[in-house]
């Protein structure tokens, strides 16, 4: 059977202590590790999509609410809050490695580049360069003039950081140092989530002017927009292929086809906010809901079905997926 429909299968199963001996394929989907964060400043750890399933671990350490994770390189995860520090956590076993601080004011996004390297951005108007190995802090990159909301970074140290003042810009790591090659102009309002295509030659920016923009990566040439949310749109993943998901603040999950900006499906089962959508490792999608939903939901990629719900205690800011 297609993962998506096994996967639907679980969503609709009790499970019991030995359901993991039931078949090895099966085990394999479901242990998956998903870390999911809330606004009671802790996370949260499961390893099974079915909602009838109980959450193992709290990791607290922050002393304001969390905003993002990243899962990073040697099963690290990278966790950034109101409290202004980084933290980073080992996923393995659930202790604090180290708390990155140097920031001013609340960090807002996070990225890990292929070679380990940590972005984080802030509302001081700055991105910081964080190294993935000692946790040092290597450069501060200064040129926004109001915060940063977001950060995301492709294959080639191409940088790009999303800010209050609807622009975004384009920064080129060098040997040394790193420069702003473009700033990248078009949103009437806040920039709040960027996206990369899955060959990293495509940038897409999700703002509270309740449109998605597309970029070319190579020359920052505006594509097209994507208009149909009616309201602030937090969070943008490409899934597979050019197929695009999109949440904000209508409740909404759409789901787009990247290459002609056509919308193919708008879900309505949030029953709040959708602040993260966040690709899986074996080709869904996951996404969290605000105050008055207190669900992460998952979604098959390419089809954009909903495929299963997990219900939570608390609001779901932010979902990370690990091995």
């Amino acid at each position: 059977l297609p993962n998506e429909l096994l996967l639907m299968i679980f969503a609709n199963l009790t499970f019991t202590r030995g359901w993991t001996r039931v078949c090895r394929r099966w085990h394999g989907l479901c242990q998956r590790v998903k870390v999911k964060v809330s606004k009671d400043m802790t996370l949260s750890r499961w390893r099974c999509y079915n909602s009838g399933m109980t959450v193992p671990e709290k990791w607290n350490g922050h002393t304001a609410s969390i905003e993002a994770l990243v899962v990073g390189h040697n099963n690290k995860l990278y966790s950034r809050s109101r409290d202004n520090t980084i933290r980073v956590w080992s996923v393995e076993d659930v202790q604090c490695l180290q708390t990155l601080t140097g920031h001013s004011s609340w960090v807002w996004g996070l990225a890990v580049g292929l070679d380990g390297t940590v972005y984080s951005a802030s509302l001081d108007s700055t991105v910081r360069v964080w190294s993935g190995v000692d946790g040092s802090h290597l450069e501060t990159l200064n040129g926004h003039t109001q915060g940063v909301r977001c950060v995301v970074v492709d294959r080639n140290n191409l940088v790009f950081s999303g800010s209050f003042y609807c622009t975004i810009k384009v920064w080129r790591r060098g040997p040394t140092s790193t420069t702003c090659s473009r700033t990248l102009r078009g949103h009437t309002d806040d920039v709040h989530a960027l996206a990369l295509s899955l060959d990293h030659s495509v940038l897409y920016s999700g703002s509270w002017d309740a449109t998605i923009r597309v970029w070319s990566v190579s020359d920052g040439i505006h594509l097209r927009t994507l208009e149909g949310h009616t309201c602030h749109v937090y969070a943008a993943v490409v899934a597979a292929g050019d197929t695009v998901f999109s949440g904000g603040r209508d409740l909404t999950i759409r789901v787009w086809r990247g290459s002609d900006g056509k919308l193919l499906r708008t879900n309505n089962h949030h029953k709040d906010s959708v602040f993260s959508v966040t690709r899986g490792l074996d080709g869904t999608v996951l996404s969290g809901g605000g105050r008055n939903d207190k669900t992460v939901k998952m979604w098959c990629g390419q089809t954009g079905l909903h495929l299963g719900t997990l219900d939570l205690d608390s609001r779901a800011d932010a979902v990370a997926v690990g091995q």
